[in-house]
């Protein structure tokens, strides 16, 4: 199940058979219902999850509204970063979007897997990187773009998010209403 990671990881650095194999006893596979959450707001994020099949968001909530700030799909990693790397309460909440079939890391074994194999840690320095890059394009898009731009730029990017995800959800990663979300919809003459 985890095939699709070990040929990413070794797109970066070719991991030896050991490091795979330690890997994949160190993570933990499941099948999760829609609408489940991974992780509540004040419990302190001890995975990182690896998203196998589904669509996962991460949210908090602000003035009693929830605002989306992350969707991760196939082959996409999921934590709240301060919360799993600072050993933290989140503030966030991880919830899945559809059934989704989920890898697991925990934060020990993780921590493990880099002691034993120094290899591995230049491939998770690549993830962590990749992360990053995705958190600063939606601060970008909050700063300095338009509703209309964020949406085109979301519709470009990440094409199967515009389809798989509920309109409320996007209107909310994009800090926008739901309202504005279909005017731009209408203006491109999309479906609602």
């Amino acid at each position: 199940m985890l095939e699709f990671l070990f040929k990413f990881m070794d797109t970066i650095y070719p991991l030896s058979d050991e490091v795979k194999r330690n890997i994949e006893q160190s993570m933990e596979i499941m099948e999760v219902p829609k609408n489940h959450l991974l992780l509540r707001e004040d419990q302190r994020c001890d995975f990182i999850f690896v998203v196998i099949s589904g669509v996962v968001r991460m949210y908090y909530i602000k003035d009693g509204e929830e605002v989306c700030s992350r969707f991760a799909e196939e082959q996409q990693l999921c934590m709240p970063v301060n919360s799993f790397f600072s050993r933290v309460k989140s503030y966030e909440y991880i919830e899945t979007i559809v059934p989704c079939t989920i890898a697991r890391i925990h934060y020990d074994k993780l921590q493990q897997l880099y002691k034993d194999h120094v290899e591995f840690n230049y491939v998770a320095r690549v993830f962590t990187e990749h992360y990053f890059i995705r958190s600063e394009e939606r601060l970008f898009l909050l700063r300095k773009q338009s509703a209309e731009e964020r949406y085109l730029f979301l519709s470009k990017q990440y094409p199967s998010i515009i389809q798989r995800v509920p309109l409320k959800y996007i209107a909310s990663y994009l800090g926008i209403t739901l309202e504005t979300l279909s005017r731009i919809r209408k203006k491109l003459s999309l479906p609602q």
